[in-house]
């Protein structure tokens, strides 16, 4: 077994056990808990989590509660992205993760507040968890207008539109915004909580820049090759619906070709670290290559 495979079998069900019970425990009103933790506890790899602490692992610094609460932060806001973006009005989806979209399954005023209570929720367990107002400012604007929900508007934006269908660099920018910035926050956030030297967060930043680009790359392409454990949507759902994104410009096997560039990459990113953990998260990209 893969140190990355061990690393992840022994922090999942901490990650995942955390996630029942705080959220449980820490929201008053059960039926409002019980709808956040629907689409919390639907399964999922929990990668934002465990790029954070496999970042701590490669700085070899201890993993212990506070730092299981700013992880499992992380996680609530990611979660609160996929309900949005689930909605009608957004990407309109049925199922994720091979159940009912919180909307489907709750009512869409019902996955709305869901969403709304995982945000502000998820930044307070990383403030607590961090004591840290730097930590704080790296999430807010990750996913901010200048981050991820940037990067949804631009999603909605040029869905349709003809006028961006070969513009790379929108395309880019787009993508980076929407699934990038959060990614890359990841691994900052524990780069700056393990107090990195300036060359190891420039390397982890970096790594994480390629890896954070390369992740929409790859889910896209699974939509295509396989159903999608992450997006849980049907083949070539993107393309029926006016989507514009790297695998409509540039197809399968250019796209594979820019993915396995950006895997080279993040590699050599990782030169000069203890980043055996880090680089097992490229090994989830043999299934589309």
């Amino acid at each position: 077994m893969t140190a990355f495979k061990c690393f992840k079998e022994d922090w999942t069900p901490v990650i995942d056990d955390y996630l029942a019970k705080h959220l449980a425990s820490e929201v008053d009103n059960q039926k409002i808990s019980q709808i956040m933790a629907y689409s919390v506890m639907a399964g999922g790899k929990r990668l934002r989590p465990l790029l954070f602490l496999a970042t701590l692992n490669t700085l070899g610094r201890k993993i212990d509660e506070p730092e299981i609460r700013i992880v499992c932060g992380i996680e609530l806001i990611h979660t609160y992205s996929l309900i949005h973006d689930d909605l009608p009005a957004m990407d309109n989806d049925d199922y994720r993760r091979g159940k009912l979209t919180s909307h489907k399954k709750w009512g869409e005023a019902e996955a709305i507040l869901a969403g709304d209570a995982l945000l502000p929720l998820g930044i307070q367990w990383i403030a607590e968890g961090s004591q840290s107002a730097q930590l704080v400012n790296i999430i807010t604007q990750a996913v901010g207008p200048n981050g991820m929900v940037g990067g949804q508007y631009l999603d909605i934006d040029s869905t349709n539109n003809a006028s961006v269908a070969g513009d790379a660099k929108f395309i880019n920018q787009m993508e980076w915004l929407k699934t990038g910035c959060l990614i890359q926050a990841s691994v900052e956030m524990a780069a700056v909580y393990a107090k990195a030297s300036d060359i190891e967060q420039v390397k982890l930043i970096d790594f994480a820049k390629a890896f954070g680009r390369s992740y929409q790359i790859y889910d896209d392409l699974v939509d295509v090759v396989e159903t999608s454990e992450e997006a849980g949507k049907a083949t070539h759902k993107d393309k029926e619906e006016g989507k514009n994104n790297t695998l409509t410009l540039l197809g399968i096997d250019q796209s594979r070709k820019k993915l396995k560039e950006l895997i080279d990459q993040a590699k050599d990113d990782l030169q000069g670290l203890n980043g055996e953990v880090l680089a097992g998260f490229l090994d989830l990209y043999q299934k589309v290559l």
